[in-house]
């Protein structure tokens, strides 16, 4: 009866204890216990990623096919652009591959940049500034969360990480 108000959850048991003073469960398994998710540890949250503008009057409107030409013409643009970095800061290394891009500044910070056809986005996974995703606003690949442009980001964070002034020259 009071089981109905409750959301169950799945999470493996929080130590050797609780196992051993499970009869039906061998030391060997952890059981998987059934936890009512009254705690907002285990739900699950979402974000907002707008403002609450109208999103699709804001977005550039594109069929699939605009949408790859536009995407991959940025991203060989992108990665043209990073190969010219690449030749007067040694530290910096670009690779493209099938819509995916790589880019290794320094030890251990890399960035992902790809494609996401379905959604009609580019992706960013930023070692400094996190997780993005842009959409093609105004011809310019813009996040909704705060405005900014993925050209400009990326240009923010090469100053941060090489020191000097960067300069990406791509037309949207």
């Amino acid at each position: 009866m009071f089981r109905s108000g409750f959301r169950f959850c799945t999470a493996a048991a929080p130590s050797r204890a609780v196992v051993a003073s499970l009869a039906r469960y061998s030391v060997r398994r952890t059981p998987m216990l059934h936890i009512p998710c009254v705690s907002p540890v285990f739900r699950r949250g979402y974000a907002i990623s707008t403002t609450g503008d109208h999103v699709e009057q804001i977005i550039d409107q594109l069929s699939d096919n605009e949408y790859s030409q536009i995407a991959n013409e940025y991203l060989e643009t992108l990665s043209d652009e990073l190969e010219m970095l690449a030749e007067d800061y040694p530290q910096v290394d670009a690779e493209l591959s099938l819509g995916v891009m790589t880019l290794s500044v320094g030890e251990g910070k890399t960035y992902v940049i790809n494609k996401q056809p379905p959604n009609k986005q580019i992706w960013l996974s930023s070692p400094i500034s996190g997780p993005k995703r842009y959409d093609l606003i105004g011809g310019k690949w813009i996040t909704l969360r705060d405005n900014t442009a993925l050209t400009d980001l990326l240009e923010e964070e090469l100053l941060e990480e090489l020191g000097t002034k960067v300069v990406l020259e791509l037309e949207n």
